[in-house]
């Protein structure tokens, strides 16, 4: 089959976003690339990603159901990596997405990470982190307070460093100082300075945390504890009745929190990359 492999043209920009709806969120940061059958011109699949110096990251590809297993996301792949002179990264909801597992599999991208989403019982989770906090003994002067209510600065120095990461795993790295976060979201002080946050947001019932961070010096104690219960403390007050938290296939301490309260798998995203030849 004879492709046409370019940019869309402005007329073509709606087919872009029917075919990859989930990349126009920042489509400003993208690139794209349509497929079209020459010989009877229509666009028979669609590509975007980011460029990098010598990589294209969070590629999404999206091959029309007609046209799949005829080739043409491979070639699309082999265009898009310069006949394995540039490395390719891509993440994938292997929950509803297996099709695309086995195409990466076979397009020689291998899974290096994992994001894991899971819900349980707000509750239980509830009770057990507030008898251990009441275990603990934190520093002298250490408090859990509003985010809004912490230095503005250090909050954004530690989203930065440890938060803001360039990828279509993590929405809200752009946005700590939303409304939503700041009325959700806690910081943890250690005489006035910022030892850790958890960013979390209420969906109804669901208190959703979506990222905690602890300053390198204040990991392993009391910090991540302390976010956890005071937040969950609070979401229950709130009304919330389960949790949603996310973990990556690194995060052993937190697929074991996952695994004590029986937590259920709601999501599984996979990032794939194929590396340069």
């Amino acid at each position: 089959m004879n492709l046409l492999l370019r940019p869309p043209r402005e007329d073509e920009w709606p087919v872009c976003r029917m075919l990859l709806p989930e990349t126009f969120g920042d489509a400003a940061g993208r690139e794209y690339l349509l497929a079209l059958r020459a010989q009877a011109p229509r666009v028979v699949a669609a590509a975007s990603f980011r460029q990098g110096a010598d990589s294209l990251r969070c590629l999404r590809l999206h091959v029309v159901p007609s046209m799949r297993r005829c080739g043409v996301g491979s070639r699309m792949v082999e265009h898009l990596a310069l006949n394995g002179e540039r490395a390719l990264e891509g993440s994938v909801e292997i929950t509803r997405e297996q099709a695309a597992v086995v195409f990466c599999e076979r397009n020689r991208f291998g899974r290096v990470d994992g994001l894991t989403i899971v819900e349980g019982d707000l509750g239980e989770m509830r009770e057990h982190l507030l008898a251990l906090r009441a275990r603990l003994t934190p520093p002298e002067g250490a408090s859990v307070t509003p985010i809004r209510e912490a230095p503005a600065d250090e909050v954004a120095r530690l989203h930065a460093r440890y938060v803001a990461h360039d990828d279509e795993w993590n929405p809200w790295r752009t946005l700590v100082a939303g409304t939503a976060v700041k009325e959700h979201s806690l910081a943890a002080m250690v005489k006035g300075r910022v030892a850790g946050i958890l960013l979390g947001e209420l969906e109804g019932a669901t208190a959703v945390v979506r990222s905690r961070v602890v300053e390198p010096s204040h990991q392993g104690g009391w910090v991540n504890a302390m976010l956890l219960a005071e937040g969950l403390d609070r979401a229950w007050n709130a009304g919330a009745r389960r949790v949603r938290f996310f973990y990556t296939d690194s995060n052993r301490d937190t697929q074991k929190l996952a695994g004590r309260f029986r937590a259920e798998i709601v999501s599984v995203m996979a990032r794939f990359l194929r590396p340069a030849a």
